[in-house]
């Protein structure tokens, strides 16, 4: 059986966009299936997603109901497919931290929360990577100001801090 014969088979209608680009499968999925559909891709022997390639935050204001998104990028090395998983957010709904089944998530998911306000419950050290602990904002959303926040202290001894 294909990937898309087996998600199709387990969660049919909760699958709620299916497109393919270049023969990569995607899913659109709602925020409170995240989980599920996850754990059912890396714990299936018939799908053996084993590998996240990567996680990524984005930031769709013209979408005013659900501006943010997470997509997921998964591989099977065991079988050679790729599926990527996409959920649409409203502000402020939070998603469950991946870490437990693939650790590589742990950088992907403090950059989706530091960046875009994407945050993750059960993340076991959800801080910033890229900022110092006191910047205010997410930078790569669309409304973040082209020239940064004004004001506040220059900071010149930033070790241990970022």
């Amino acid at each position: 059986m294909s990937v898309a014969e087996i998600m199709e088979a387990r969660f049919g209608s909760r699958l709620l966009e299916t497109t393919t680009f270049r023969d990569d499968l995607t899913y659109s999925i709602a925020p409170d299936d995240w989980r599920e559909v996850l754990e059912f891709c890396k714990e299936s022997p018939d799908l053996a997603f084993d590998m996240l390639d990567c996680l990524i935050g984005d930031h769709l204001p013209e979408r005013m109901e659900a501006p943010l998104q997470v997509v997921v990028h998964l591989v099977s090395h065991t079988y050679g497919h790729r599926l990527r998983i996409k959920v649409a957010l409203p502000e402020g709904k939070t998603l469950r931290s991946l870490t437990d089944l693939w650790p590589s998530s742990n950088w992907d998911e403090r950059e989706a929360w530091e960046m875009y306000g994407i945050y993750f419950t059960r993340h076991p050290h959800l801080r910033r990577l890229l900022t110092t602990d006191d910047f205010e904002g997410h930078p790569m959303r669309k409304d973040f100001p082209l020239q940064g926040t004004i004001g506040g202290p220059i900071r010149t001894k930033l070790k241990g801090k970022i």
